[in-house]
């Protein structure tokens, strides 16, 4: 039926051309923005999603940053750790000699001493960022990244290690030589120093369990780290592939859109002029 009221197909060419355009502009954004999940308007679902495990990446970054100031704190402490066995290891050179009753256990005596500065100054300059993991035997706990069990549900993973306590080497080393000079003569000394060459091997176990541990701790926090980082580029990609939007995919739909525009746009004027040709009946 023709009729000069309602131009049906006027109104079903303007519907198509109103959902061209929606399209269109919606493709527009997607190109503009990089995104096909911009906001939770797009789609509340997905938009969800990639919002939590936008969060994650964050909080994984900055753990990432924190395990770094820990990694530092360890390997300065670990460095110290065989500072302190190199001069242990001069110490038990300087042992070996005083064992002789012939030597002068005077000058290896004040020799040691130095040695035991020395020991003391590697312990307390081991230290980053106020933190100093030989001068006491403190529990410590780094947080290395946290388990989701459910949306709103995370428990955390930790790395935990002891200090290691070396400033009783620095005071034993500090005491030898009293112990190598105080007999009555070179024999006395060097019996002495035979003795303390026996105590001496307690002392350098337990800066090599220290560097041990700490070498370890080191390890561990590193590989935690190459972990994370790993995890975190693929989170990442996980979200792209959720949000980002296709780009050779929607420069295909704009082109293909705007083809459907022109022709809903023509479709549109050929609907106007019904009523113009009906009135031409009349004429």
């Amino acid at each position: 039926m023709a009729s000069i009221m309602t131009n049906a197909s006027a109104l079903t060419a303007l519907q198509t051309l109103s959902t061209v355009s929606g399209s269109l502009v919606q493709t527009q954004n997607r190109i503009s923005t990089g995104y096909k999940v911009a906001n939770a308007k797009d789609n509340a679902s997905y938009f969800a999603i990639a919002t939590t495990m936008q969060s994650d990446v964050s909080a994984f970054k900055a753990i990432n940053e924190n395990l770094t100031f820990s990694l530092n704190a360890v390997t300065v402490g670990r460095v110290a750790t065989e500072s302190v066995l190199d001069v242990l290891k001069e110490v038990k050179s300087q042992l070996s000699l005083a064992t002789a009753s012939a030597t002068d256990h005077a000058k290896i005596g004040a020799y040691l001493t130095e040695l035991g500065e020395q020991i003391s100054t590697a312990i307390g300059a081991a230290s980053f960022n106020g933190e100093n993991v030989i001068d006491d035997t403190t529990a410590r706990s780094i947080v290395s990244g946290f388990n989701r069990t459910g949306s709103a549900t995370i428990a955390t993973t930790t790395i935990d290690f002891t200090g290691q306590d070396l400033s009783a080497i620095a005071t034993y080393v500090g005491t030898l030589e009293a112990s190598i000079t105080a007999g009555a003569d070179g024999v006395a000394n060097a019996a002495a120093a035979a003795t303390e060459l026996v105590a001496l091997e307690a002392h350098i176990q337990t800066a090599s369990n220290a560097a041990a541990e700490l070498g370890t701790v080191g390890k561990r926090i590193e590989l935690q780290q190459k972990f994370l980082t790993k995890l975190n580029d693929e989170l990442s990609i996980g979200i792209g592939g959720i949000v980002d939007a296709d780009m050779n995919e929607e420069s295909t739909r704009l082109q293909a859109l705007q083809v459907q525009q022109q022709l809903a746009i023509q479709a549109l004027s050929i609907a106007n002029q019904q009523p113009q040709n009906i009135l031409s009946l009349f004429r």
